[in-house]
């Protein structure tokens, strides 16, 4: 009869859609979250476990072994891998990669984990005759064991070495005599923080916070709806204070890194709690180091950007999405899924409430109130009872533009400066041309490896793709017919700000976008001028739509957003919508009135006429209308398969084979199948691109279906030359 052996399944980081099988020692210790070194190939891979049963060797006899066990403890509970399980189960996409997705950076290398504790070395009492015998036999230690000794609260190894720098013998042997102590300290920026008094709640904002908190015991989606300015973030505040005072965590979703050092600053000087943030910017040591304070509790509020979500925690009570409407919270590359819809499902798991925040929320959160654990609130008037500013249309289609601007805005501009105000130009294209071309032959400066034209980016004398980054030098002639005169058309933020600094010389201009902004701390010191309120021209894309406060910005100008009113993407009106009413309540949040100004060249279009003299409420019912009339999200579910190859006949070969399930499945279901088609941006980095869309008015016909075809598409081989993603619930068709 064969021994038993412990068989294990493990998720590794690979496109594949099944776990990977290897053998545990006899008495290892092994519980699901845990990472354990495997060999993979010639090589060796990390691998999370999921799994373990034990089975006779006889059914295994060319599996292999584990090599070693990385952790002591699973880095991942029992939770949070339920969750990834949902996650994956919900958004076909393989278990390996969530896994990986929801372990911080340093935790997805093959090897063990670091402390992230600061060590500290302190000095035991000692006798003054073992002190001076030490002296005269070994001064190296005297020295080392004096410092100690005068430290009230030890030295770490930093001091250490200024005290000498060959410190660790010394250090070692004093240990081992048992006079000197190696200890730990957490290595917190907050416990240096002087708290701060919260602004006194208005009696609406009192009223809802009353609200909620008799609510905190439960899974309950609060929707907060609030004008730009009416204070969500004081209500977030006070909620998360309740939580702490219970002995729970928060985590504090935003949607942008320029908004976190802003309010990590404001987060940490009012809840003197440990506050800890976490997203791109950081380096891989910084980001586990969060992870690690919120796990272990030393940290009580977690502050980042979508990936925040996946935070461990012993004792989670509150999640809060501020901005929730924005697309940034939706993942478009690698694994696909919205941290909105994922903290909802994560909340209800746990049975604790989830706090959605916007001035505009998305369509899908609007619909969803009919449901019964959805609860509104709503703040409809600014904190100081300052008037949002109403929306004036600048009609641009007669009028010649200087560089993107009317003369109308011009004149504006100059008013609020000399009034001491500040203003805020929102043009959602960085570079300085988006078009170069040649009027001899009709040559445009196409990039190579997408179907997308290359933005002239003059600082650098570069055209530059911004879909794959592909750069090359600016022409001196026509690369077709030779021709020496190339000109360049549109503008962008490079182009807007020269031409500002030319016309108000003694004003400061300040650009805002990815060419000109390379990390938070950058972002805070471009910044300066505006908080100190003085004079200043903001020129900027969708990095200054969200979140920020700047209450001496008095005139707000958009340029060129007639490109959404004929866009294809179908979210286009909801989008304006939401892009105009956040960017126009930037102005006029102190005690300065505020105005707003939008150019078009399309003044009778009835969204535009709209914008001027609706609340977001009244706008977002005909969006909803005309999407319920065609049935389009929210009022259906959309899968879209995309395929990128290295020809489009391959990938819309791949399609058809894919679709040719999908018929064979979908006979009685209410399941419309669009494509396959190439994709809108057809060629990207070099590759092809076609999708297929499934779409249906009924949730359940559409999971029915997915449930059906995954073990079929796993058929379907991914390959270098053609990759299958599926993306479900995607932002476009």
């Amino acid at each position: 009869m064969s021994q038993p052996a412990k068989i294990c399944s493990f998720a590794l980081s690979l496109p594949v859609y099944h776990l990977f099988d290897y053998e545990l020692l006899e008495g290892a210790k092994a519980i699901p979250g845990m990472r354990f070194k495997l060999p993979f190939g010639r090589g060796q891979k990390m691998g999370v476990l999921v799994a373990c049963q034990e089975q006779p060797i006889s059914q295994h006899k060319n599996i292999k072994a584990v090599l070693t066990k990385l952790d002591e403890e699973p880095l991942l509970s029992s939770h949070l891998m339920q969750l990834a399980c949902w996650l994956a189960d919900y958004y076909c996409q393989p278990l390996g990669e969530v896994l990986f997705q929801f372990l911080p950076g340093k935790a997805r290398k093959v090897e063990p984990l670091t402390e992230t504790r600061v060590q500290i070395w302190t000095a035991n009492p000692i006798e003054d005759e073992i002190l001076m015998s030490i002296r005269r036999k070994a001064p190296r230690q005297y020295d080392v064991l004096l410092a100690l000794k005068q430290s009230a609260n030890g030295l770490n190894a930093a001091e250490l070495r200024q005290i000498h720098e060959a410190w660790h013998q010394p250090v070692k042997i004093l240990q081992s005599r048992g006079l000197v102590e190696r200890t730990y300290r957490e290595n917190l920026s907050f416990s240096k923080v002087n708290l701060q008094p919260g602004f006194k709640l208005t009696e609406n904002q009192q009223k809802i916070c009353s609200q909620m908190s008799l609510l905190t015991e439960q899974f309950l989606v609060h929707l907060l709806q609030g004008v730009t300015g009416s204070g969500k973030t004081e209500v977030y505040l006070e909620l998360m204070l309740q939580v702490i005072q219970q002995g729970k965590q928060v985590i504090y979703l935003v949607p942008e890194i320029g908004l976190t050092p802003q309010l990590l600053e404001r987060l940490q000087s009012r809840l003197g709690q440990g506050v800890v943030s976490s997203h791109s910017a950081l380096t891989d040591l910084q980001r586990y180091q969060s992870w690690d304070q919120f796990k272990r509790g030393i940290a009580q509020v977690i502050i980042g950007t979508r990936s925040a979500l996946f935070s461990e925690s012993q004792n989670l009570g509150l999640i809060i999405i501020d901005e929730e409407h924005d697309a940034s919270f939706r993942q478009q590359d690698g694994i696909r899924y919205h941290a909105r819809d994922v903290a909802i499902k994560r909340a209800q798991m746990l049975d604790i409430p989830v706090v959605l925040g916007s001035a505009t929320p998305s369509l899908e959160s609007l619909h969803n109130l009919s449901k019964p654990h959805y609860r509104l609130y709503r703040l409809d008037t600014r904190v100081n009872n300052s008037k949002p500013p109403t929306i004036e249309l600048l009609d641009c289609s007669q009028v010649p533009l200087n560089t993107g601007c009317s003369p109308q805005l011009l004149k504006a501009i100059k008013q609020h400066l000399n009034a001491q105000g500040q203003v805020l130009l929102y043009l959602n294209r960085r570079g300085f041309a988006p078009v170069v071309m040649c009027h001899e032959c009709g040559w445009q400066s196409s990039c190579y490896q997408c179907d997308a034209r290359m933005t002239l980016h003059q600082s650098v004398n570069k055209l530059i793709c911004h879909h794959c980054g592909f750069s090359v030098m600016v022409p001196h002639k026509c690369p077709d017919c030779g021709v020496k005169e190339i000109r360049h058309y549109g503008v962008g933020t490079q182009q807007l700000e020269e031409f500002l600094k030319l016309q108000f010389p003694t004003v400061e201009v300040i650009r805002i976008d990815r060419d000109s902004v390379k990390s938070s701390k950058h972002f805070e010191l471009k910044m300066k001028p505006v908080r100190e309120g003085n004079p200043c021209i903001l020129v900027g894309t969708q990095m200054l739509a969200k979140g920020h406060d700047y209450p001496h910005i008095t005139l707000v100008g958009l340029l060129d957003s007639d490109q959404a009113l004929y866009s294809s993407f179908y979210r286009a009106s909801e989008r304006l919508v939401q892009t105009v009413l956040q960017v126009s309540g930037r102005a006029g949040r102190a005690e300065k009135k505020g105005q707003a100004l939008l150019q078009t060249a399309f003044p009778s279009h009835p969204l535009m006429l709209n914008l001027c003299h609706q609340s977001y409420s009244e706008l977002v019912t005909g969006i909803l209308q005309e999407r319920e009339m065609v049935r389009f999200p929210p009022y259906a579910r959309v899968v879209t398969f995309q395929v990128d190859a290295v020809e489009l006949a391959l990938a819309m070969q791949k399609l058809d084979q894919l679709k040719q399930i999908l018929t064979e499945l979908n006979t009685a279901s209410p399941v419309k199948i669009i494509g396959p088609m190439p994709a809108l941006m057809t060629r990207r980095i070099g590759r092809f691109r076609a999708q297929l869309s499934i779409l249906s008015d009924n949730t359940q016909a559409i999971r029915q279906i997915l449930q059906q075809l995954m073990p079929k598409i796993q058929g379907i081989r991914n390959t270098a030359k053609s990759r299958l993603t599926i993306d479900v619930d995607p932002l476009d068709l």
